[in-house]
């Protein structure tokens, strides 16, 4: 099956734009669907926006709030009114195997479950850890430059298998071009790395000495967004999961691009 028409939930935002491109250059057309025009909570303007589209690429808003719950039955509703036949949804983080109790783990959990009922073919398709891109913040890139420093909420002694966007929009237009294409699959960038590590591959490939430095939420996020994350890790560690299993081989991928070699391709100057 050869999917001509793709419609992008978020092509304009950081992750979106990199999927759309890839898409794009994988010889799809791309109708892009903007969150800030798009009333996710109307099921008839979302499926409105589904008219003529062959598949859909569906990605959930940065909303910390109870609507984000509504936000996925809007768009399941809307997938099956539609007929939508195909569609990938990437959660843009690894998933529990259950609810926790926060909504915006708990709308992506949902999606994810749900998503087999509303189309013939579905998959979630998502990272297992943060994307590279989130150096690129305009805040980032200028205290790389600056100051030489890489800054990020988390502690340096964590290992992260850092992902490249590019990698992620490639495996979803492989998806979208299979007949049988994987129910879950799960990326990893090549290599997990401590943030010391992380900042000397990145150093390497901009060419320049780069250390790690562990950054507040407030000032990256704001304080709005900063406190919805915060609250994301403060329940869950208030009534933890059952860890989930490991897993298996066939949904675990290693994503090509190493955190140098994706740290050579970017612009450092600006």
């Amino acid at each position: 099956m050869t999917t001509t028409t793709v419609a992008v939930h978020g092509a304009t935002g950081t992750q979106g734009s990199h999927i759309a491109r890839r898409l794009h250059a994988a010889g799809y057309e791309i109708q892009p669907l903007d969150s800030a025009s798009l009333d996710l909570t109307d099921i008839d303007s979302v499926t409105r926006a589904y008219a003529a589209i062959d598949a859909v690429v569906v990605q959930l808003p940065l909303v910390f709030d109870p609507v984000a719950i509504t936000y996925a039955e809007t768009l399941l509703a809307a997938l099956a009114k539609a007929n939508i036949t195909r569609a990938v949804f990437n959660p843009g983080m690894a998933l529990p195997p259950t609810p926790i109790g926060v909504p915006y783990v708990d709308a992506r959990v949902a999606l994810a479950t749900q998503l087999p009922a509303a189309v013939d073919v579905a998959s979630v398709i998502g990272p297992a850890g943060p994307y590279l891109e989130n150096f690129l913040q305009s805040w980032s890139t200028r205290r790389i430059r600056d100051r030489g420093e890489l800054a990020y909420p988390l502690a340096a002694a964590i290992p992260v298998p850092w992902l490249a966007l590019d990698d992620l929009g490639d495996a979803i237009a492989a998806a979208l071009g299979e007949d049988r294409p994987p129910a879950l699959a799960v990326l990893a960038g090549p290599e997990a790395a401590t943030g010391d590590q992380i900042a000397a591959a990145i150093g390497a490939g901009a060419g320049r000495t780069v250390r790690w430095v562990r950054q507040l939420l407030t000032p990256i996020l704001g304080a709005e967004a900063a406190a919805g994350v915060a609250g994301v890790y403060e329940q869950a560690a208030a009534a933890p999961p059952p860890p989930p299993p490991p897993p298996p081989a066939e949904v675990l991928q290693l994503a090509p691009t190493t955190a140098q070699q994706w740290a050579a391709r970017q612009d450092w100057t600006t």
